[in-house]
């Protein structure tokens, strides 16, 4: 099975120079606590958490406006939609990561997180009755 069968897709993506305002707006309105972060090209640069936004609303000098490239992690962990499941699960633990932005090219083309795998596994425990 590969992460193209089980990530959500299209991705929600942000950009660099977007207010961390308005991305922890898209994460709201969308249900998601992570956003990659694509620059102008669509190319993923970086990923930003809730927690990264909120963490960074408490430190001086950080206003609303601040474009989400001061905030974001860059070079993320990432997979490609043809990655074997259980690669990227493996890759998930590797690095403590509990989301990868999937990439067909250099293209973000969807997103796959923990709990996609775990709703994987509950459906496979299901079955197993």
């Amino acid at each position: 099975m590969n992460v193209g069968e089980k990530m959500v897709s299209p991705a929600i993506t942000t950009g660099l120079t977007t207010p961390i305002r308005d991305a922890l707006q898209v994460m709201t309105q969308n249900t998601v606590r992570r956003l990659p972060v694509v620059d102008h090209h669509d190319r993923l640069v970086g990923i930003i958490a809730f927690h990264d936004i909120d963490k960074a609303m408490r430190s001086a000098g950080i206003i609303p406006l601040t474009p989400v490239e001061w905030v974001m992690t860059k070079n993320p962990v990432y997979c490609e939609v043809q990655t074997p499941l259980a690669d990227a699960v493996r890759l998930m633990r590797r690095y403590k990561v509990s989301v990868l932005p999937v990439l067909e090219g250099e293209k973000v083309v969807g997103i796959l997180s923990v709990s996609d795998v775990l709703d994987l596994c509950a459906q496979l425990l299901e079955g197993s009755n």
